[in-house]
């Protein structure tokens, strides 16, 4: 199975005692959680001091895999004196500060050395050390090339890690990013005890009601543009208020919409109770999402991308985005 990564300079800084903290975006999804979990893992048997730290709490589809609480939510009284005090910090799974959030500016401050570790074409320097790669369907294709490199252990807890991290970025081995190398590291994990049912079930089977019925609402007033190329979706506050749903219940609704026959573009946006607009972007085709993303401060990959728009109300964010959708089609004449 082949390494797509240069791993030695990351091994020279990984000694036992280092203390190491590791975040990732805000609003974590599979791919991050379950990277953050490997890897912690793998410091801790090297007796590295990792400390895990992120800007929100792990969503409710993924806790059965922190069933130990290793993931902490930020508190500068708490926190910042672990981040001042470090010596590495490892960044999964995005490569901007602003989609970090809270702890963005104790990591920013720290004399620690940065190693990004990432699967997005979007980066914007924010480490000493960049172990970033683009054509990996997801950052736990990369923490198992460092923990196969290395030729560390994978016990079943951690291949179960790196199994949802991979197969929740993939859309369980449906999207373009299921590369051969992606079922190769799917079929060693199955080997090393995971359970593919039983993880899907855990991520996927467990939906809420209060989900079913924002769906129910969403779909009431799907609209469309570019002749039915472009299908979007809006959650207001007040959607979520009557439904008694949350941003958690919006999980891999974007992909469900992907799915409508006939379409090129799918957009959901979701007023966040802060005020911003959450939008996110899914392309069937060659329409590069990530270009769309990156025209208001987001971005992504080729076909699944994100925004997180500030100062805009809603009714102006889909018109602006949904415009520039529009126009991407134009542009690449798909």
């Amino acid at each position: 199975m082949r390494t797509r990564q240069n791993w030695t300079q990351l091994k020279q800084l990984l000694k036992p005692g280092v203390s190491c903290v590791i975040t990732s975006h805000y609003s974590p999804d599979g791919d991050a959680i379950g990277s953050e979990l490997a890897l912690a893992h793998f410091l801790r048997d090297i007796g590295a001091r990792p400390h895990i730290i992120n800007q929100d709490p792990v969503p409710r589809i993924y806790q059965f895999l922190d069933g130990a609480g290793d993931i902490r939510v930020y508190s500068p009284d708490a926190d910042d004196e672990i981040i001042r005090n470090a010596d590495v910090i490892f960044v999964l799974d995005i490569s901007a500060w602003d989609r970090i959030g809270s702890p963005a500016a104790a990591l920013k401050a720290s004399p620690a050395t940065r190693i990004c570790i990432d699967h997005h074409a979007t980066n914007d320097g924010m480490a000493d050390l960049d172990l970033v790669d683009p054509a990996a369907a997801a950052t736990g294709e990369l923490i198992y090339s460092m923990l196969t490199t290395f030729q560390a252990a994978i016990p079943p807890a951690v291949a179960r890690h790196l199994f949802v991290a991979i197969a929740t970025d993939t859309g369980w081995f449906r999207f373009s990013n299921t590369t051969a190398v992606v079922f190769e590291i799917a079929a060693d994990l199955t080997q090393r005890g995971v359970s593919p049912a039983e993880l899907y079930a855990r991520v996927h089977e467990h939906l809420r009601r209060e989900r079913l019925a924002l769906l129910s609402r969403g779909l009431g007033e799907l609209h469309s543009a570019a002749d039915g190329r472009i299908i979007w979706m809006a959650f207001t506050r007040e959607m979520f208020e009557q439904t008694g749903a949350d941003t958690e219940d919006v999980e891999g609704i974007i992909d469900l919409l992907r799915t409508i026959a006939g379409i090129d573009i799918a957009i959901l946006f979701r007023e966040d109770t802060d005020g911003s607009v959450r939008v996110s972007l899914r392309s069937k085709i060659d329409a590069d999402v990530s270009k769309l993303a990156e025209e208001f401060g987001g971005g992504g990959h080729t076909r699944a991308a994100g925004i997180r728009m500030t100062g805009t109300k809603l009714q102006q964010a889909t018109e602006r985005v949904v415009a520039a959708a529009e126009n991407l089609l134009r542009r690449e004449n798909t």
